[in-house]
């Protein structure tokens, strides 16, 4: 097949295609890959309803995909929905590390939000703010590139900042506006971590984090013979690679056009490829097969793509150098309405609505150096979860079945159903109200058709499953394919050991950040904890945009 590609694109070339003076031309044999790209654009603005969200499929890369597309500016009120989100999120870093806790050592950074704990999130959001032409190093006074811009030996991070994406991202994300930064470090890093068959590993992604790892060295490539030879040898190891899915072909596709003009032919034959993935009807694209459901992040990433694409044969600044945006200073920040950060998700169930703080600062003596206290804390201001005592959480020990019923029909602040449905949840039980919810809402069922066991303990499989139904109440689309599936939880090695029944919903935790995939572990068997379920209601709630 990709013999008949490079015949096809070689028989275009011989014919005589003219190419502005200014611009490469470099078509695809298909004649729709413009249209695949406005066409996918739309379909993330109308998923991403009201606005991006923070720290989420559906946010940094979706405003940088419409920006660098000249489809969203600073001035849209799409752009300053997220911006909103930002500074709230931003807003909630500073208050914590207010309290004495710093975000670059362990193990204070667990208690940060999950949106912006590691560095990756900075850099993710350095492209997006840059995108729209703001500066990054003053956000509302804030430079979010000083986190990660100081190279720090791997030995002396910590664990979440372990993997050689937060290198590349650290050099991409300086390079989108020449921000400061210890640029020659992180190179020098990265050409001494190349395998020597060219590659960079994360894991099993090799294909995507190879073409990622090139890209942040395609500035330098015309200039530094030693990083020309490096990206060579990558080069030559992912051109005779099979690209399985989307997003590994849409990394292929920003490295060649970040390169230059000499690498129109292959950038094209990439593009045709990708489109083997696109869904007309919707406009999404599908994986990791072209028969799978249309994917969001997918999507994402094959749309910013095309947009590299469609800058490249333009004769534009590539996908990641934003000088055309901050050119003499860029954009001011504008007037934000913190409202508009807070609006919900569109497809919400009409009953989920967001719960309010009503006990401000509330805190527990016993959480103040656990890793989750950040999401404990923000749900007791909200009365969603309760302490053992006024003063004791008990974030180590576990919840049961009755327990769970009533934070997570408080979390989405679901009215109470007074439902007499199981025989062994009696009308005068304090949970009574609660489990009929959670039943009446299908977040929750029975053990048999007639018994809840309202005091047996929840597992870590139970709580995503049980999330998942919550998260699909706020709006959220929770539908993987198999492979899909199989893709996320192949990178845990006990992930046989999960129930047939739990794994879509373990996996659709895990690609939405509720559940953290930098552990090596699932243990769905074992007993979720009290801090672990406040951390993953507080991530949902984050993510269906439902935190005031």
């Amino acid at each position: 097949m990709r013999r008949i590609f490079v015949f096809f694109i070689a028989v275009v070339i011989f014919v005589g295609l003219a190419a502005p003076v200014n611009a490469v031309q470099a078509q695809t044999p298909y004649a729709q890959w413009e249209y695949a790209m406005n066409r996918s654009l739309d379909w993330i603005r109308e998923a991403v309803v009201p606005h991006p969200i923070v720290g989420f499929v559906g946010g940094e890369w979706a405003v940088l995909a419409l920006a660098r597309a000249g489809r969203a500016t600073v001035d849209d009120p799409w752009i300053q929905g997220w911006l909103a989100n930002l500074e709230g999120v931003m807003a909630e870093v500073d208050r914590i590390s207010a309290q004495g806790h710093n975000i670059q050592n362990p193990p204070s950074a667990g208690t940060f939000p999950g949106g912006m704990r590691r560095w990756t999130d900075f850099q993710r959001t350095t492209l997006a703010l840059s995108s729209v032409g703001l500066d990054a190093t003053n956000f509302n006074g804030r430079d979010l590139t000083a986190i990660y811009s100081t190279f720090v030996p791997v030995s002396e991070r910590h664990a979440l900042n372990m993997t050689i994406n937060v290198d590349t991202f650290a050099l991409i994300a300086m390079d989108t506006a020449s921000y400061e930064g210890d640029r020659s470090r992180i190179i020098q890093w990265l050409l001494e971590d190349q395998a020597s068959n060219g590659t960079w590993s994360l894991g099993s992604f090799d294909l995507d984090v190879t073409a990622m790892v090139a890209q942040s060295l395609a500035r330098y490539y015309h200039d530094d013979p030693a990083i020309k030879a490096s990206v060579d040898r990558a080069l030559n190891w992912l051109r005779v690679q099979t690209f399985p899915d989307p997003e590994s072909t849409a990394q292929m596709i920003v490295l060649l056009t970040a390169l230059g003009a000499d690498f129109a032919e292959e950038a094209a034959y990439y593009v045709a490829c990708l489109l083997r993935w696109f869904d007309p009807a919707s406009g999404g694209f599908r994986r990791p097969t072209p028969n799978d459901p249309v994917n969001h992040m997918a999507t994402e990433q094959a749309a910013y793509a095309l947009v590299a694409y469609w800058r490249f044969i333009n004769g534009m600044t590539p996908l990641y150098d934003m000088s055309d945006m901050l050119e003499g200073g860029g954009r001011e920040l504008p007037v934000l309405d913190l409202r508009a950060g807070m609006a919900g998700l569109a497809g919400r169930y009409a009953d989920v609505r967001p719960v309010p703080v009503t006990s401000p600062d509330r805190t527990f003596a016993d959480i103040l150096n656990n890793e989750n206290r950040q999401a404990i804390e923000a749900l007791a201001e909200r009365g969603i979860i309760n302490g053992r005592s006024e003063t004791i959480f008990a974030p180590d020990e576990t919840m049961t079945r009755a327990e769970f019923s009533a934070i997570i029909t408080r979390a989405l602040n679901l009215p109470d159903i007074p439902a007499a449905v199981f025989s062994d949840v009696p009308a005068n039980a304090w949970y009574f109200r609660a489990v009929g919810a959670a039943f009446f809402y299908e977040i929750v069922s029975g053990t048999t058709d007639t018994a809840f066991n309202p005091s047996g303990i929840i597992t870590r499989q139970e709580a995503a499953v049980m999330v998942t139904r919550a998260a699909r109440l706020t709006g959220m689309n929770a539908d993987l394919g198999n492979v899909e599936i199989i893709n996320i939880l192949a990178m845990f090695g006990d992930y046989r050991t999960a129930a047939n029944w739990a794994r879509e919903a373990l996996a659709f935790c895990y690609r939405e950040g509720i559940l953290d995939d930098y552990k090596f572990y699932i243990k769905p068997n074992e007993p979720i904890t009290r801090g672990e379920i406040a951390e993953m209601l507080y991530r949902l709630l984050g993510r269906a945009n439902l935190l005031q």
